[in-house]
């Protein structure tokens, strides 16, 4: 989990989810890379009702490249209308419309070999 953002009526999850070769947005892994990994985002629209428990327990830890992450979505449950999401961060439960989900086409590893590649004008 990158982030968590909670506005009115809108929870934001930032996520770095793992692709498996079946997904159609798997690609290879880079050398170097254990998997393919893609940024996402899940948004939670028209929240009528949300709780978040554990956020004081949330202490991000900091990879080589100073991004933070604050672990992982242990498991998502929908009942009726409701959500109850449990992770490291805590746990929130929500009344909200069905999520939806983006998937970053490039993974971050890709991103900067391009930009690289660029730079040395291959």
């Amino acid at each position: 989990m990158l982030d968590i953002e909670v506005h009115p009526a809108v929870l934001i999850l930032k996520l770095d989810l793992l692709l498996l070769p079946g997904h159609p947005d798997y690609q290879a892994s880079l050398p170097g890379e254990r998997a393919c990994f893609r940024e996402a985002t899940a948004v939670f629209s028209s929240v009528r009702d949300l709780h978040w428990t554990g956020q004081s327990l949330v202490k991000p830890a900091v990879d080589a490249t100073g991004t933070r992450d604050f672990g992982s979505v242990d498991s998502l449950t929908r009942i009726d209308n409701s959500y109850k999401i449990l992770g490291d961060w805590g746990e929130i439960n929500l009344q909200s419309d069905s999520p939806s989900l983006s998937i970053n086409p490039t993974a971050p590893g890709q991103a900067l070999r391009a930009v690289g590649l660029a730079q040395r004008g291959t």
